[in-house]
């Protein structure tokens, strides 16, 4: 399989042009956009409106269903607004489109990169002249909104999104590059007024040619640093002062508005690796004194959740149903100095349980439960009412 290249604003300006360079190359593109009669010819095409958050999740459910591995994802799209514009799920479209659809896109798709030979990130924002400060009480720009303040703040904030990402490390594999490609002869997408309108104009005059502006770029992508995190500002390799604090305080505020767990020392690809095998979960729920109480489950993943079973009755059942505040914790067997604490909210159903025992049955035992049962008849549970347990995780911790 060549290389596969996923493009968000493919469909004009740098994105575009570096979809048909590398089209012309005889690479499978991906352009992930609105418009797909925009799209270049011969572009494979993923409808989304990236300023809305549930449509980029879809476009990324797509990519899933598509694609076994992307060898380069380059993030281009943005779109000036002069006035304030907010999205039908209530965020600043500024921040939700150049912002919340990279980091969904960037962490969601890490482990499709990681199964290519030579993954990258090419995030074409604003390292450079961005405010010195985010405005952490005010991320959608509520007071005194301004549309290049805005945009000068998304670049800010895709900086802090670099420098999360390589804290983060979702896969060792994968670099992350930082691109100012400088004033560029693109259409400027955006709705503007007649003042910026004219602004626009004449920093056309002397802006690079978007055929020029993307050599550099495509050097990046053709070979990328060796450092977990780069940036360049015109294909000059920058070092700005690192800012870990500011950035995982990003990656933290960032992860719950989008109901996603905070993650500390463990990544979320080995994570999901470790859930997907035999590994036995040490569940940990809260006795009605306040005591913890822990006992060993046989677990499976569902997306980012944890599914295990239990009886109705059960001490851990009454626990979750007064309390349901819950810790899973995990370890490989290879590697018992490793784990990761999965700590978050149970709820309870009945439904899909016993398809549930099946399969969990299956992956611990390699049997059917009527033929474990059978050759462990002690194990033979099947008198009791037994329901799931899903654990929404909103913190984890550990060493993985």
């Amino acid at each position: 399989m060549g290389s596969i290249y996923v493009i968000t604003g493919g469909t004009d300006g740098i994105g575009g042009a570096l979809a048909r360079a590398y089209l012309k190359r005889g690479h499978e593109v991906v352009v992930i956009g609105r418009d797909q009669a925009k799209a270049p010819e011969g572009a494979h095409f993923v409808r989304a409106d990236l300023s809305l958050v549930g449509e980029t999740r879809a476009a990324i459910a797509e990519l899933r269903s598509r694609y076994p591995k992307i060898d380069a994802l380059v993030l281009c799209a943005r779109h000036l607004q002069s006035e304030r514009r907010v999205t039908a799920e209530g965020f600043e479209h500024n921040f939700a489109l150049y912002y919340l659809s990279r980091f969904l896109l960037s962490y969601e798709l890490a482990d499709l990169l990681h199964a290519a030979d030579d993954p990258v990130i090419l995030n074409v924002a604003g390292p450079g002249p961005n405010p010195e400060r985010v405005r952490w009480d005010d991320l959608g720009l509520e007071s005194g909104y301004d549309g290049i303040a805005a945009m000068f703040q998304g670049g800010l904030l895709n900086d802090l999104l670099g420098e999360g990402f390589a804290l983060n490390r979702p896969s060792e594999k994968i670099r992350y590059v930082l691109v100012n490609p400088g004033t560029v002869n693109t259409s400027f997408s955006g709705s503007y007024d007649e003042g910026v309108a004219r602004q626009i104009e004449a920093i056309r005059a002397s802006a690079t040619p978007v055929d020029v502006a993307i050599q550099p770029l495509m050097a990046l992508l053709d070979a990328p640093p060796a450092s977990p995190l780069s940036v360049f500002i015109q294909g000059t390799p920058h070092t700005p002062a690192p800012d870990p604090g500011a950035a995982r305080r990003l990656d933290t505020l960032t992860r719950k508005l989008l109901g996603m767990p905070v993650l500390r020392g463990v990544s979320a690809m080995n994570l999901r690796e470790l859930l997907d095998s035999p590994v036995f979960g040490v569940i940990g729920t809260v006795q009605p004194g306040g005591e913890p109480h822990q006992s060993v489950v046989w677990v499976k993943r569902d997306g980012d959740d944890v599914l295990f079973m239990i009886a109705e009755g059960s001490r851990k059942e009454r626990n979750l149903r007064r309390d349901p505040r819950i810790n899973v914790l995990v370890t490989p067997a290879d590697a018992p100095h490793t784990y990761a604490s999965i700590q978050g909210t149970a709820t309870m159903s009945r439904e899909g349980t016993h398809a549930l025992r099946e399969e969990l049955t299956m992956k611990y035992i390699g049997t059917s439960y009527a033929e474990h049962i059978r050759r462990t008849p002690e194990a033979d549970h099947s008198h009791a009412t037994v329901t799931t347990v899903r654990v929404t995780p909103e913190r984890i911790t550990g060493r993985l």
